[in-house]
Order: C-alpha cells, then sequence, then structure tokens
C-alpha cells in the first residue's frame, strides 16, 4: 500500500513539473493559406470516352468518375447580380476509368487497360444578366491529353492546347436568383486541331446550388495508337460524354 501511495504521488508530481514547463503554440495566420469554399465550385460524375476515327482500326472506348475542380477568380470577388456579370475560374479535370473496348495486342504484349483524361485552363465569361435571363461570352485557353489504354492523344506532344470561344445562355424560371438552367458552348474552329462541345446545367434545389449537369467534349489531333510502332502516328478524334452533379456558385 506504501508502495502505491509513493508512485501516484511520484506520478502527480511529475505532471505538475510537465504542465509548468508546457508552453502555448500561437500560429500565425499570415503565414498560411485560407482558401473560401465560396470560390469553389465543380461537378464529379459517371463518364464514358473514347479515342476513334484513327485509320481503319478500332476504337479504343473506356468509362470511369469524373471529378472537376474549379477555383474562381475575378469572379469570385464582384458582386454578380443583375446587370454586368463575370463567371471566371482556373480548373482542373480529372478522370480516371478502365477500358471498356477489348485490349489490342502489340507485339504479344496486351494493351493496359487504365484509362484517365486531363484537361486544366482557365475560362472567362462576361456578359449580362437580367432577372429572368442572362447571356455571356469570352474565351477559354485548354491543356488536354487522353490516356485510353495504349492509345494516347496527343501523340508527338505532351498536351493539346487550344484557346476555343465560349457563350453561355441562362433562363431562370422561378426561385432564387441562381436557380438557373444553363447552356454552355464552346468551339475553336481550327479544323486541324478542333476543340468544341457543350455543357447543360439544371438546377434541382431551389435555395441550394446543386445542378444535374451534362457535358460532352470533342477534340481531334494527332493519336499514338496502340499497335503502332514508335513514332507513328495518324489523326484522330476523342470524345467524352459525362453526366453527374454540379455544384458552386453561377458566377
Amino acid at each position: 500500500m506504501l508502495r502505491c501511495a509513493l508512485f501516484v504521488v511520484l506520478g502527480s508530481a511529475r505532471i505538475v513539473a510537465l504542465a509548468q514547463t508546457q508552453t502555448a503554440t500561437v500560429y500565425d495566420a499570415s503565414k498560411y493559406i485560407l482558401v473560401d469554399a465560396r470560390l469553389l465550385r465543380g461537378s464529379v460524375g459517371y463518364t464514358t470516352f473514347g479515342i476513334s476515327n484513327v485509320d481503319t482500326l478500332p476504337d479504343r472506348l473506356g468509362q470511369g468518375v469524373d471529378l472537376r475542380i474549379e477555383a474562381r477568380l475575378i469572379s469570385g470577388f464582384k458582386d454578380n447580380t443583375e446587370g454586368f456579370v463575370i463567371a471566371d475560374a482556373f480548373f482542373l479535370d480529372l478522370t480516371l476509368g478502365r477500358l471498356s473496348s477489348e485490349p489490342l495486342t502489340y507485339y504479344n504484349d496486351p494493351e493496359s487497360r487504365f484509362c484517365t483524361v486531363m484537361t486544366t485552363g482557365y475560362s472567362f465569361l462576361a456578359g449580362y444578366s437580367t432577372e429572368r435571363f442572362g447571356i455571356l461570352g469570352g474565351k477559354e485557353i485548354l491543356a488536354t491529353v487522353a490516356m485510353v489504354g495504349g492509345t494516347d492523344l496527343p501523340g508527338p506532344s505532351l498536351l493539346t492546347t487550344t484557346a476555343p470561344w465560349m457563350a453561355r445562355l441562362e433562363f431562370r424560371p422561378a426561385f432564387s436568383e441562381e436557380f438557373r438552367i444553363m447552356l454552355t458552348g464552346w468551339d475553336n474552329f481550327n479544323d486541324a486541331k478542333r476543340t468544341n462541345g457543350f455543357r447543360v446545367d439544371i438546377p434541382i434545389l431551389p435555395k441550394k446550388r446543386f445542378f444535374l449537369t451534362y457535358t460532352f467534349t470533342h477534340a481531334t489531333d494527332q493519336v499514338s495508337y496502340a499497335t503502332f510502332d514508335n513514332d507513328q502516328y495518324a489523326p484522330g478524334t476523342f470524345s467524352q460524354h459525362m453526366i453527374g452533379l454540379r455544384f458552386g456558385p453561377i458566377y
């Protein structure tokens, strides 16, 4: 009993001593980057994609999950209500998936089933918004790479870089200011290296910034095909469909 009491006394004394020697750590918030969630928007959804029209070779097809994150810049600090509005963002769109078509064999070596698509860049839209309608136009700078199994677009370079023109139409049927059906389209009007597509966003909650979204993307460039020898390329087409949930402010 005496030994137990002694252990208790010594343990308590040690805890008190440690408590007296500890100092509080003060963090300087100015040394950290704080991100306001209101500056972000994006989408997540199911996607199918593929590279096709490469000579007479079979299409390479895949499916997977698409995640897009946008960081608002100018529009995040502007009061966008009625009148002149701006919608801009830096963005990263990443798809991870699996080859759904039959793998090809190159010198008895089957192609990988792993697929990925990445697009990054900056978009800027400006226009006029009223209580019911809105129309915006602008420009987008894109850098894209698609790897569907063993087939890559672009083939001879790391990324396909384009700068399509953009336009967006809005219609608010009811409810809050941002409860708007939006149709966005883009095209760079360059047949040698074409990038075009469209997105439809349909609001699903009156006072929440959630939308059902569908996106179609189309691009053409030189392709490195799964059964080509090294440094052999041919024109090809990349296309992608995505349906999912979009979130965040519309401007």
